[in-house]
């Protein structure tokens, strides 16, 4: 097997494990990932983020997201865009509750300012699976790797993920850009 196959079997497994959880299962995990996500921005003084706002089957991070903006952080989500490369838009108040899709499918603001990806503090980053070495794997389309190719300073990056998709290993290539955290529905690890 090849290194595209081993990808490909991977997320095949995260994508059916993700879809046996029920809605329920996955909303009794946002009070953790908020608490987390609280404990994180006290610590490290986030001003600025990066992170995605989730899927129905992705970590429950929407309601973190906010209490953070409410709490003064200012957040930027990604827009997907035809290209290949990402767009960002400033969260208001509030906004994350109101959604639309954009260009891949993925949930966005409604309503938003834009905004440029500088002088981050920490980039919360989906994921498929990762490792504890800090390899990610991603859903395959390399908007992530692109964009942490050309991110400028030194912003922690951090992979989502329940802990379910820790996997001991996660097959790689040159291109594959590393974290240097895991936040899951039970802990906050360091890869670095």
């Amino acid at each position: 097997m090849t290194t595209r196959d081993d990808k490909a079997e991977l997320r095949a497994f995260v994508r059916l494990t993700r879809s046996a959880r029920s809605s329920e299962e996955i909303e009794s995990v946002a009070d953790s990932f908020e608490q987390f996500l609280a404990h994180l921005a006290d610590q490290y003084e986030w001003r600025r983020i990066g992170a995605f706002i989730p899927t129905p089957t992705e970590p429950p991070i929407a309601r973190g997201l906010n209490s953070l903006v409410l709490a003064g952080v200012s957040v930027i989500v990604p827009v997907s865009g035809a290209d290949g490369l990402m767009d960002w838009m400033e969260l208001g108040r509030d906004t994350i509750w109101s959604t639309t899709s954009d260009s891949m499918g993925m949930p966005i603001p409604s309503t938003g300012s834009s905004a440029l990806p500088l002088d981050l503090d920490a980039v919360l980053i989906p994921a498929a699976a990762v490792d504890r070495e800090g390899n990610r794997l991603g859903w395959g389309k390399g908007f992530y790797d692109r964009f942490l190719a050309i991110l400028e300073g030194k912003p922690l990056v951090i992979a989502v993920v329940f802990d379910s998709d820790c996997v001991d290993e996660v097959p790689t290539d040159a291109h594959d850009a590393s974290v240097g955290a895991i936040l899951t529905e039970t802990e906050i690890s360091f890869t670095q």
